[in-house]
């Protein structure tokens, strides 16, 4: 049976590649010195070696092809030597202030029942205004560098579209995802629709039954 020539190369092709990618992988050694290892992996094959390794007898094609598939992979490699590392930010300044709980119901003590939340408080990060003032905006619970907010029924009037922007713009000026946990699935693909028809991106939801 004859291999077709066209396959048994790019086959070839993909062997040689993957041989650069073993040969580059370790993160913790240096860029430099896994550039030297690809081009000394492919300098130093034989066309039988190449032949042997992809599992074709293409090992004089795939040879000849190996300097393209060099270049791409190191020049990939390259280029990642090139990024900046990544920014880390200091944990959120959580602040906290009394609120007024009102008559105990459902809805108070699932907010209440959030994780770090404190009863007859509210965590709260401070919002820079325009004219470089500070407010607070509320949430009802922290957990690690994420804030939440519980919704016991998402409500999408002009009120609560306007906290809903608060906290947008407060999450974005201190680089946080927020969170929004609500009790069933109805209520989150209410609240995904009304997240996406306010197009905010720095909030998620989840489902957290009472």
């Amino acid at each position: 049976m004859t291999t077709n020539s066209v396959t048994t190369v790019r086959n070839a092709r993909r062997g040689i590649g993957e041989t650069i990618d073993r040969v580059i992988a370790a993160e913790d050694t240096p860029a430099r010195v896994q550039v030297a290892r690809a081009a000394d992996a492919v300098a130093n094959a034989s066309a039988r070696d190449i032949g042997r390794a992809t599992g074709s007898v293409a090992g004089n094609a795939a040879l000849a092809a190996a300097p393209g598939v060099a270049v791409a992979r190191v020049s990939k490699l390259r280029s990642l030597g090139k990024l900046t590392p990544r920014p880390t930010f200091d944990p959120p300044e959580i602040g906290w202030v009394k609120e007024n709980l009102g008559k105990a119901s459902p809805a108070t003590r699932y907010n209440d029942a959030a994780a770090g939340a404190r009863h007859g408080q509210a965590p709260t990060l401070m919002r820079t205004m325009p004219d470089g003032s500070k407010r607070p905006v509320k949430f009802d619970g922290v957990q690690g560098d994420y804030v939440i907010d519980r919704k016991m029924v998402v409500v999408t009037a002009p009120r609560a579209r306007a906290r809903l922007l608060r906290q947008s713009e407060v999450l974005a000026q201190k680089r946080l995802i927020g969170v929004w946990e609500v009790p069933n699935p109805a209520q989150k693909t209410k609240a995904l629709k009304l997240l996406k028809d306010m197009k905010v991106t720095t909030i998620n939801v989840r489902v957290v039954k009472p």
